[in-house]
């Protein structure tokens, strides 16, 4: 449900690196599962290890911190009430990723119609041109002209021949202009116009003819509170952290400031390549940056783990049993005991030690309400947003488009 959504969180947060680096909470994925969610902290680690060239210790060994004022301080980053009208719009967004099923009637522009397709030129199959069990959204132009119009009309189980023709300006010069033959079948049909808020959609949505809407809802409640709790709990802990920092006299061993800003520049790196960017790019549209910002933000996110640590020491903190179930869903988990499966105890633990400091930092600070500032869309999200989209139409096309 918030795969898109989560990527650009973790973009604009710009502190999501190693698991044990730092407090990296709500940089999760709902659908994620022990397997994957192994597979990811692997890559992490791995990734990590390549840029180390020190040890541990030698790491930290010119860090230093006197810690000033870190009790009764201020922050302005507000809870979300999570409201039955924000419920209601994660619903009806449910209902067009769980269209209803339709029967008795033929295809129509907005369907999504599941079909197998294979195409041929001279009688001769082309590269691309077959694929089997393809969701195609009618009406969308994904494919060539006349393709999607050939599917309307058709009905569940029909097969027909569609005779086209390629745009003389296609990208593959021995499809641009042909005549091509597309043999179709469609498979099923669904419908997001016919998707409403009701049980059905949460018989669709969990597979499974038992459940209710109510059981849906309470589900979608849990997840915006997660994410509500997640949000707030990482923008009023991080701004008391840099709070502190100021208070403080800390200084960073530059060698543990290389090798965070290595580790961000590996994961940034990766997201620039993901959505076709030079990394020079990438930090400038998304993270309002250059590499010496970059290296600022590195030395900060090591600033920030001596702070913690130090609190933690001079505190002796360790999350309850309620804060790690609560950490842990922050991090899209069931609860803690399936982090620490999938994270390991150690990485869990420090996760599970950083956030008693930050629930420290909170428990004894007081709100203070902020200036409201008119939110705006930047050009980065705009741009993210075109990417994703000409993205997943390159991958729905192949060489019918």
């Amino acid at each position: 449900m918030e795969g898109n959504k989560n990527m650009k969180k973790i973009i604009k947060a710009g502190i999501c690196v190693a698991v044990a680096a730092v407090i990296a909470t709500g940089c999760g994925n709902k659908n994620q599962n022990t397997e994957s969610s192994s597979a990811a902290v692997e890559e992490t680690v791995s990734a990590t290890t390549e840029t180390e060239t020190k040890s541990e210790e030698e790491l930290h060994d010119e860090e230093s911190v006197t810690l000033g004022d870190y009790k009764n301080l201020t922050f302005s980053a507000k809870e979300e009430e999570v409201t039955d009208a924000k419920i209601e719009t994660r619903l009806k967004e449910l209902c067009a990723e769980y269209p209803v099923t339709i029967e008795g009637r033929p295809a129509q522009e907005g369907d999504t119609a599941n079909i197998d397709y294979s195409g041929t030129k001279d009688g001769e199959a082309f590269a691309g041109g077959t694929a089997e069990g393809y969701d195609l959204k009618l009406g969308s132009g994904t494919f060539i002209d006349g393709f999607e119009d050939g599917v309307i009309g058709m009905n569940v189980g029909d097969e027909k021949d569609l005779n086209l023709k390629f745009p003389d300006n296609y990208s593959s010069a021995d499809l641009a202009g042909q005549e091509v033959v597309f043999h179709v079948k469609l498979n099923q049909l669904k419908s997001e116009a016919d998707s409403k808020v009701d049980d059905d959609l949460a018989k669709r949505y969990y597979n499974d003819d038992t459940v209710t809407l109510d059981q849906l809802k309470e589900e979608v409640r849990a997840e915006l509170q997660a994410e509500a709790d997640s949000q707030f709990f990482n923008a009023a802990g991080s701004e008391l952290l840099n709070e502190v920092i100021n208070n403080s006299e800390v200084t960073a061993d530059p060698d543990a400031v290389d090798d965070m800003f290595n580790q961000l520049k590996n994961t940034y790196s990766s997201y620039a390549s993901s959505y076709g960017l030079e990394f020079d790019q990438f930090l400038s549209m998304f993270l309002g940056t250059d590499e010496d910002g970059l290296r600022d933000t590195a030395e900060n996110l090591v600033k920030q783990q001596i702070i913690l640590n130090a609190i933690q020491a001079e505190e002796n903190l360790s999350a309850t049993d309620e804060q790690k179930d609560k950490l842990a869903v922050m991090n899209y988990f069931k609860n803690a005991a399936q982090m620490i499966t999938t994270y390991g105890e150690d990485s869990a633990k420090q996760i599970f030690d950083m956030g008693a400091v930050y629930y420290y930092l909170i428990d004894n600070s007081t709100y203070v309400e902020a200036p409201e500032t008119e939110a705006e869309t930047t050009e980065a999200e705009n741009i993210l947003e075109e990417k994703e989209t000409a993205a997943e139409e390159s991958e729905s096309s192949s060489a019918a488009n």
